[in-house]
């Protein structure tokens, strides 16, 4: 049960307590039909409880995956080497991109890397390049030569683009579906929860202890 919340894991363990009731009753036949609805009930919450553990960790499986395409290759501005940075901290700029700040142990400074640490920040940092690269391709006060390698430069941005929005978009949708799915399972299990708190109680009934003379 690693993959599962811990209000996931309670109601699991109800579960699991008239699950083996029901064994039990079955083994001495005695098993009733109310009985048996509460143990159809419980499986079905399991299961469903599972797959969507199993579809919730595919599919935070797969935004991790894709946070590491990303690779910042920073480099200490003053010495101009990776070698002795220690990662400190993600910041936010203006424009609204994340991106990790480092301290170089060998400069002993600290300083906040001018790229976004993930592809959808990365995305709008792209576009910006783009527009200015679609500047520069324009620019009749550039030479020729450098408004070609500006417009190459633009073009394969462009394609970039083309391919990583539509994946970044397709996560985006599985992962509003996910948490929609989250909160209507989070209402499931509080209702089943307490439902089988109050059948567990019903069972708890008092018996009246012996006489000592007896």
């Amino acid at each position: 049960m690693k993959n599962l919340k811990e209000n996931e894991r309670e109601v699991i363990k109800l579960i699991n307590f008239f699950r083996k009731r029901a064994e039990r009753l079955i083994e001495e036949g005695a098993l009733s039909e109310e009985e048996q609805q509460v143990t159809s009930s419980c499986q079905k919450l399991e299961e469903s409880l599972y797959i969507h553990a199993a579809n919730r960790d595919a599919v935070l499986e797969k935004r991790d995956q894709l946070n590491t395409i990303v690779k910042d290759n920073a480099a200490c501005p003053k010495c101009e080497s990776n070698a002795n940075l220690k990662f400190v901290t993600v910041e936010k700029n203006e424009q609204g991109w994340k991106s990790n700040r480092y301290k170089c142990r060998r400069c002993n400074i600290a300083f906040t890397w001018n790229r976004p640490n993930n592809p959808w920040d990365l995305v709008l940092f792209l576009k910006v390049v783009v527009a200015d690269m679609e500047a520069a391709a324009q620019d009749e006060n550039e030479t020729e030569q450098a408004r070609q390698v500006a417009a190459y430069n633009r073009d394969m941005m462009l394609e970039n683009l083309a391919k990583l929005e539509p994946v970044l978009q397709s996560s985006d949708e599985e992962l509003a579906e996910m948490e929609a799915r989250e909160r209507e399972m989070s209402k499931l299990i509080h209702q089943f929860k307490n439902y089988l708190l109050i059948e567990k109680i019903k069972l708890d009934t008092w018996v009246e202890p012996k006489s000592l003379r007896d």
